[in-house]
Formats: structure tokens, C-alpha cells, sequence
């Protein structure tokens, strides 16, 4: 794992020697405390400074004619390092994903302190700077608590975008004129589920929003999110980042090849069904199909990437987080699907599982509002309700709010709750489901939106396409590589 002294040359080599936006962010973000080396700390109080008076990156003959030191090697070597910093060439992503390895790592440090200052304060006292002594477990905790609320208000400071509507008229009405156009060619902003009867009550899923696919056991949830990644590649042209943690990822990938299948391009009706691919049974037609279909998915210049990342178990949000910005690098990521978030563990340690799913709950949305430096990111997931839910689901024929009750922060912080409610005797590869969308920040709710899922293949299709013609024409969107 690179060292805070290596993230930090990261940081610089970004920045300069012409790189102020950049250097807003560092500004915003960190401190000289969140560098080790004596040199770094120096570089980063002139670069701040100099920043301030001139809004720009301290060029290197500033540091040659106006730092004075009292040790001629000290000055030397920040000169040495700022040349060094500006022959390198760092892309913003290494940038973003350096300083917030900076911030945790300053965090574990300051972490680390407060323990061994509470331990202290418990066994032989302290005496504060304003003459305050502090001793016992009392005091100790008092301490410890207090030192943690700092940590984790310094690690939630956010570089997120800023400005004078009175200077963003133009950027206003642009944005507003890009939308309508796009509603004009046919295209929807936002990512869409392929499902139209309910595409058209929610509008496609925008950056920031927390998306909840809530339902039973086996009611669809999975199989859900599973079409949504696809439609959003490859009827879209979006990338998206598929992170399991109750599915292996060659199951994953299985359903995803399964739901391609079924394009009319490849004239499989019934499409390929996941059960035969993964037993290797598929008749000797079917297996050439296979093939063709998987060659197809990984080579379509206008698919996006799917990448999809199998989660380590007894992960956490922050952990979600690191692989979301690391993926970054790769390549943009335009939505983010999450196989679960109730099998995380919180960030924080709570004392019932109902506060630790409102926890993750909270994270989840933070994550999804400030990925990307505060742009955002739609983030969908499935969300198991109780069994108490499911029975007066069936009892009046639709989930209500009421339904994930197991923690109101599952209402409060996501955007948009779509619900799935399968037959009782849910057995068949083919259902007809009832689909509901209990909320939608920006948007119509709606009840009873019938469609027909194949468990099989992973597709949806409402019901006013039960009767498209197998042959009916596609076309996709994207550079597409298979990961």
C-alpha cells in the first residue's frame, strides 16, 4: 500500500506547476498536518499562501528568490522537489484518490493518538493547555469522544461544486436547452431501467440519487438490478460499476450474459438460460450461440464497460468508496449498482442492527451525492423487507412505505423506492410482478405497473411490450470493454 509520503508526491506532481484548480481542491481538503515529511509540509504552506495572494501555483524561481531559510540544504531540496513534482505527469483521478488516502491516513493517525492520549488520561491524568486536568474513565471517554467528532467532521469536508448563479446564467439556460433536446431526439437524461411503464414515471435515475429496489425473497430484487446494469450499458452506452457481496462474480457475470441473449440480433426467443451456462449444459445450437453472444457483449464498440467487483466480506462503505474511485481511474463510472448494502458494516459501530442499516443507510447516500467531487453518481440497490411486510403486501396487493420500516433512514435518505411484489407460489421462470414506485424525490410515484420478469434471463418488459415481435430492431450505445 503506498505511504502518505508517496500519496503526497502524487498531490504535488498534480498540482504543479499550473494546476490552481487542482489546488483549490488540496486547499479545501487538506491541512500541512496531513503531510509527514518536513519538506512536503513546507511546499504545501507556500503553495497555500502564494495561492491566496495571487491564485496561482507558486512557480519555481518564487521559492529561489523570496524563501529564506536559515539552512541553505532545506531550500535546495524544496527547489529539487518542485522541479521534480512539475516533470511528472499525474492524472486527476491519482489526485482525488491521493488526497483522500492523505485524509484517512491523518485520520488513523490522529486515531491512534486519541487512544493513547484517553489510555493516559485513565491510568495517571492530564493536564490540558487552559490548566484543566482530566483523569479517570469518565474523563477519558469524554475525551475520546470528543477527539473522534472532530476526526470525523474533518474527514466529511467535501470539495463540491460552488457558485454566483449570477455568473452561471449561461451554463443555466444551457443546461435546460441540452435536456429539452435531448427529450426531442428521444433521449431521456439519467440512467433507465429498460423498462419503459416504469422509465416513464421515474425519468431515468439521476447523479446523487440513492436508488432502493425493496421486495421479499425471490421476488425479483436481484434480478431487478441485474437488468438495470445491462440496459444502462448496452441500451445506453453507460459505464457501470456492478459490486456484489451476497453473489459470486462469475454468477453475476452468468445473468448478465443471459439478459444479452435475449436481443432479437441473436434470435434466441427463450434467450440463454442462466441455469444451463452455468451446469455447461447447453445443446451443441445454443452452445455456438454462446459464444457468439459473449464476443458480441465484449466487443460492440457502442456498449459501455461493465465492471463488476466481487466485495470482500465484513466490508464497509468507506471500502465501497475506495473501489468506486479506483475503478475511476479506468474509466468514468455513470452508475453504480450495489448487490447488497444491508450485508455491509457500518463505518461506526452501533448497538442494534436496525442503527447500523440506518448508518450504512446514511453512507450510502453521502457517497452517492459527493463521489466524482460532488458531481455524484445514481447508486441502486436491493433492499430486503420483512416477512411481516410481505404478508400485508399481499393482503392489499401492494408494499407501502411502511414496508422497510426495519429502519426509517431507508425512506429518509433514498430518492427513488421501487418496489417488487411476485406471486406467493413464485416457482415458474416466467411471473407476471406487480412494480411500484413508492417514491421518487423528483418525480411521479405510481401503483400496480405490471410486467413480466424472466427469472431466467434477467428481463423485465411491462406489459405494454408482452407482445413485441421477437424480431424487433435494437440499437446500443458505447465503448464497451468486458471486464
Amino acid at each position: 500500500m503506498p505511504s502518505a509520503i508517496e500519496h503526497a508526491e502524487i498531490v504535488f506532481s498534480a498540482i504543479i506547476p499550473k494546476r490552481s484548480d487542482l489546488l483549490d481542491k488540496a486547499i479545501i481538503k487538506l491541512s500541512e498536518d496531513h503531510f509527514v515529511d518536513d519538506t512536503h509540509k513546507s511546499l504545501f504552506k507556500i503553495l497555500t499562501h502564494y495561492h491566496q495572494t495571487t491564485s496561482q501555483v507558486v512557480p519555481e524561481h518564487f521559492i529561489d528568490d523570496n524563501v529564506r531559510s536559515a539552512d541553505p540544504a532545506k531550500k535546495i531540496l524544496l527547489i529539487e522537489s518542485h522541479k521534480a513534482f512539475a516533470e511528472r505527469v499525474v492524472d486527476d483521478s491519482e489526485f482525488i484518490w491521493a488526497v483522500e488516502q492523505l485524509r484517512e491516513l491523518a485520520s488513523y493517525r490522529d486515531t491512534l493518538s486519541a487512544v493513547n492520549e484517553s489510555v493516559v488520561i485513565m491510568r495517571q491524568g492530564k493536564t490540558l493547555q487552559d490548566g484543566t486536568t482530566l483523569l479517570g474513565a469518565w474523563d477519558a471517554r469524554d475525551f475520546l469522544s470528543s477527539e473522534f467528532s472532530a476526526i470525523d467532521k474533518s474527514l466529511k469536508l467535501q470539495a463540491s461544486p460552488e457558485g454566483d448563479m449570477r455568473d452561471e446564467m449561461d451554463a443555466i439556460l444551457d443546461d435546460y436547452a441540452e435536456r429539452k433536446q435531448s427529450r426531442l431526439d428521444g433521449k431521456s437524461e439519467g440512467i433507465r431501467m429498460g423498462i419503459p411503464s416504469v422509465d416513464e414515471k421515474v425519468g431515468g435515475f439521476q447523479n446523487g440519487e440513492l436508488i432502493l429496489v425493496a421486495g421479499y425473497t425471490s421476488d425479483g430484487k436481484s434480478t431487478l438490478v441485474v437488468q438495470a446494469a445491462w440496459s444502462a450499458c448496452v441500451e445506453q452506452g453507460k459505464n457501470v460499476l456492478f459490486l456484489t457481496t451476497e453473489t459470486l462474480r462469475p454468477q453475476i457475470n452468468r445473468k448478465l450474459v443471459a439478459r444479452h441473449s435475449k436481443l432479437p440480433m441473436f434470435e434466441i426467443p427463450e434467450g440463454l438460460n442462466t441455469r444451463d451456462i452455468k451446469a455447461g449444459t447447453l445443446p451443441q445450437n445454443l452452445e455456438e450461440k454462446y459464444f457468439e453472444v459473449v464476443r458480441e457483449l465484449a466487443t460492440n464498440p457502442s456498449y459501455g464497460r461493465m465492471y463488476v467487483a466481487q466485495v470482500p466480506r465484513s466490508s464497509s462503505i468507506t471500502s465501497i468508496e475506495q473501489t468506486m474511485y479506483r475503478v475511476q481511474k479506468r474509466f468514468h463510472i455513470d452508475f453504480v449498482v450495489m448487490d447488497y448494502l444491508a450485508l455491509l458494516r457500518s463505518d461506526k459501530k452501533r448497538g442494534t442492527n436496525r442503527e447500523e442499516l440506518a448508518e450504512i443507510m446514511k453512507e450510502a447516500k453521502q457517497v452517492a451525492t459527493t463521489f466524482d467531487d460532488g458531481r455524484g453518481v445514481p447508486f441502486m440497490s436491493p433492499w430486503q423487507v420483512s416477512r411481516l411486510a410481505r404478508e400485508n403486501a399481499e393482503k392489499i396487493g401492494m408494499y407501502t412505505s411502511a414496508s422497510l420500516s426495519e429502519t426509517a433512514e431507508a425512506t429518509n435518505s433514498a430518492d427513488v423506492i421501487l418496489s417488487l411484489l411476485a406471486p406467493s407460489d413464485n416457482t415458474n421462470r416466467n411471473a407476471e410482478v406487480t412494480m411500484q414506485v413508492l417514491k421518487n424525490r423528483d418525480g411521479e410515484t405510481a401503483n400496480n405497473i405490471i410486467v413480466e420478469v424472466d427469472y431466467a434471463t434477467s428481463s423485465f418488459k411491462g406489459r405494454e411490450a408482452f407482445k413485441t415481435a421477437a424480431g424487433s430492431s435494437f440499437s446500443g450505445g458505447i465503448d464497451s470493454v468486458w471486464d
